[in-house]
């Protein structure tokens, strides 16, 4: 499996999974041409686009979903409440020959890829992450998520490879110029995860399988890189963990990240 993140944040969110079999996108919230774009920097094309797995209605996650279809023949798998919270443009765009209807915590399969979508905590109709299983690997992908519920904990173990939500740091994000509502939405249980409670969360989740971890969804305005993998490091440490140990990055918005291979 192949892995590559051509966007994360709230600019747009897309990334790139690739086996032998299957090509899938994770959201896709930057434009159809953004998207060739990435992909051909990095040596990678849409050519026979199997599936586009959204997690949630805002348009960070489903910008150039419209498009995408068009120009493939992909299916958009996304759940009813998602689909029915669509902008109404958007839903009128889409051929619906093209939709899965899909349920949180009922796996299925997409080619050689199982898929497992989960719930999760955040300010749209029926939010969903993503748990992806090939060849025995497991890969978890988690964005605007505002907590970890340990329901899910278990499922979400030991996975080789996280791309998961990093948002803001708390001291950035109650010192900057946004309104207040805007702070106490993000700071909430259905809001985004800040560097210190992705770092906690994290620390629960880490095992001796997991090799690769992709901090997504970092605020421009209200976070950095460099406090990122400071927080993570010091909470880490905190539980007898090594970040090092982790190959832990934080996704850029504008660059695709490296591909990354399982």
């Amino acid at each position: 499996m192949k892995i590559t993140v051509l966007a994360s944040g709230s600019g747009g969110n897309v990334t790139f999974i690739e086996t032998e079999k299957t090509k899938l996108l994770l959201d896709c919230g930057i434009t159809h041409r953004q998207i060739v774009q990435r992909l051909k920097e990095r040596d990678q094309n849409l050519d026979g686009l199997n599936g586009i797995l959204v997690t949630h209605e805002h348009g960070d996650h489903i910008k150039g979903v419209d498009v995408t279809m068009k120009k493939t023949t992909a299916k958009t798998y996304l759940t009813e409440d998602t689909f029915n919270g669509l902008y109404f443009k958007t839903k009128d765009n889409l051929n619906h020959n093209q939709i899965e209807l899909i349920t949180p915590y009922e796996k299925f399969k997409i080619n050689d890829i199982e898929v497992l979508p989960i719930s999760v905590s955040h300010d749209a109709k029926d939010a969903v992450g993503y748990i992806l299983y090939h060849n025995g690997k497991k890969v978890v992908y988690l964005t605007d998520v505002g907590y970890l519920p340990n329901r899910d904990h278990e499922l979400l173990q030991n996975a080789e490879f996280y791309i998961f939500e990093s948002n803001y740091d708390v001291t950035l994000l109650f010192t900057s110029n946004r309104p207040f509502y805007l702070k106490q939405r993000i700071d909430s249980v259905k809001g985004h995860m800040s560097n210190t409670d992705s770092a906690y969360n994290m620390t629960q989740l880490v095992g001796d399988k997991t090799k690769q971890i992709i901090l997504a969804h970092r605020s421009r305005e209200c976070n950095t890189p460099e406090l990122a993998i400071e927080t993570y490091a010091e909470v880490f440490k905190e539980y007898g963990l090594n970040i090092e140990d982790y190959n832990i990055i934080v996704a850029s918005q504008d660059i695709p990240s490296d591909i990354f291979t399982l």
